[in-house]
């Protein structure tokens, strides 16, 4: 008897304190009284094996599982790493093609039917995004995230560390979002359409810098200084940009937490040098070397370039035989923006908003110089069908994932997962157009006076006025959560350019007998396939 009982103690030691080699020390307690209860073991027998497994368990690193990460932390939980990544697979059908834009077109002199533009709106796929990287906590008293881009240009998309151990007051520095608004702010794994809004197409996103960020109850706010370019192009580009966000969710406030009621400001502030570069593709005499100040893709990754300002410069003093060829000179870009930002949520419903005014001011050493003013804003309704609630993704100012509280179960098919359905309205609209054009600086796309060609605005004796220009976009959505780790959505859109587009740099083909048609509207289908983790 006496031999089973040291068995038994043995045996229950050596099940215990492996049990806390891989972190199943929850019901350690509950098994040890258990067995004293039952006399397997006595008292002194129980308190010396939980404290044999105790002394175990603050030295062995914890596994744990979450929404389909998988993260590695230290016992005392102050240092962890998990691994991330995202998958953005697209497919894309628009309804405009290639006899829509080229007529009488002239393939004997080798002219293409087509530009580089204008195959944007090509029927196609395309893998979105593709990123892996790590994130965790160092020391307890700091984040980090680490995250490569694999789609188009490899590189690195943020790194950075915060030292938050301190909810209202916090340090960021690296390359991460300089927050300007919410839609940037907001990531693209949670962002209620496919595709961001004008509103974000041309705002500083993730940059080199530091931040200054907190969170009081309701109340968010964020300062950053950063560079606008990855490595300084001149001399004159030591001036860092500025950017700032403050928010407040007033039902949070008033610990309502079925609703939303949430408010921002936010802008930026920035002057920086744009290298311009040689181009001879709009006609064979042509080699003016040029940059873009901003430009904009219609709605849901429509045309590309359906409305641009470039500011010309002198050219390369490289002998141009092609285009592409950089500039030595870089010409000076200001740019200064201030947005308002709102959300009315409740339960499954929600309402979403930004307006964003900006001006551009751009000048190079040869004299020319272009200003416009830019507005841009959107409006938006979602519901969630299956009844989860906003309020709960909704932390720090910004929305994280929808989670659905029935899963869809690949293996048995239960479970609706979540479904939601959404409509969207947003413009831009680009006015105050003025300058001087000495070399060739000009407005592209779809612009009001069309008093060079059809595609663009460049007369110098008006100043560029009349060049300003716009598009409004109208985009029905319906996105199925999965499970926290895929998505699959689809965007119907509408845009209207408030000007008719032409294919731009296309004059070569003028010239050589081809004929441009112009459009005023477009439609497309944007499937997209998305897995997280």
């Amino acid at each position: 008897m006496i031999s089973n009982k040291k068995l038994a103690v043995a045996v229950s030691g050596a099940v215990l304190l492996i049990a806390g080699q891989f972190a199943l020390a929850d019901s350690t307690t509950d098994i040890v009284d258990a067995l004293v209860s039952k006399g397997v073991l006595t008292e002194e027998e129980g308190k010396l094996i939980s404290k044999g497994h105790v002394s175990q368990k603050e030295k062995t690193p914890m596994i744990k599982e979450k929404d389909g990460a998988f993260s590695l932390s230290s016992p005392n939980g102050k240092n962890s790493i998990q691994l991330t990544g995202r998958l953005h697979f697209d497919s894309k059908f628009n309804d405009i093609s290639q006899e829509d834009l080229f007529i009488n077109n002239n393939p004997a002199v080798g002219v293409s039917g087509s530009d580089t533009d204008s195959k944007s709106l090509a029927d196609h796929y395309n893998i979105r995004r593709a990123r892996l990287g790590v994130k965790g906590r160092f020391g307890g008293m700091a984040d980090y995230e680490i995250v490569g881009n694999f789609a188009g240009t490899a590189g690195v998309d943020v790194a950075f560390m915060d030292i938050n151990k301190y909810e209202p007051l916090g340090l960021m520095f690296g390359k991460f979002k300089v927050a300007p608004n919410l839609e940037i702010k907001t990531s693209s794994n949670n962002i209620d359409m496919i595709e961001r809004s004008y509103v974000s197409q041309n705002v500083p996103e993730k940059r080199f810098g530091a931040a200054l960020h907190g969170e009081l109850k309701g109340i968010t706010y964020f300062g950053s200084t950063f560079q606008n370019n990855d490595s300084a192009l001149s001399m004159s580009d030591n001036k860092l940009a500025t950017a700032g966000r403050a928010t407040i969710n007033l039902a949070e406030i008033l610990d309502n937490k079925d609703v939303v009621a949430h408010f921002g400001l936010n802008g930026y502030s920035q002057n920086y040098q744009l290298q311009t570069a040689t181009t001879n593709n709009t006609n064979s005499t042509d080699l003016v070397s040029r940059g873009t100040v901003f430009s904009f893709t219609s709605g849901g990754q429509g045309l590309a370039n359906a409305y641009r300002m470039q500011i010309a410069d002198t050219p390369s003093r490289i002998a141009a035989t092609g285009y592409g060829i950089a500039s030595p000179n870089a010409a000076n870009v200001k740019s200064d923006n201030v947005g308002l930002e709102t959300i009315l949520a409740y339960n499954n419903f929600k309402l979403q908003g930004e307006y964003s005014s900006a001006f551009f001011d751009a000048s190079s050493s040869s004299g020319d110089q272009v200003q416009a003013d830019v507005d841009t804003w959107y409006a938006e309704g979602l519901w969630i069908l299956t009844g989860e609630k906003y309020s709960d993704a909704y932390k720090k100012g910004a929305f994280g994932a929808l989670k659905p509280k029935n899963e869809f179960n690949m293996d048995t098919g239960s479970g609706l997962g979540l479904w939601e359905l959404g409509f969207r309205m947003d413009a831009f609209d680009v006015s105050n157009t003025s300058g001087t054009n000495a070399l060739g600086s000009r407005f592209q796309g779809a612009v009001g006076n069309k008093n060079n060609s059809p595609d663009t605005c460049s007369t110098a004796a008006n100043g560029f006025g009349g060049c300003g220009g716009g598009a409004k976009s109208y985009t029905a959505s319906i996105k199925w959560v999965m499970n926290p780790n895929m998505v699959i959505k689809a965007n119907y859109t509408h845009t209207q350019f408030d000007e008719f587009f032409a294919p731009i740099d296309n004059g070569q083909n003028r010239i050589l007998g081809g004929t441009i048609n112009t459009i005023n509207s477009e439609n497309l289908l944007l499937v997209r396939g998305q897995y997280m983790f």
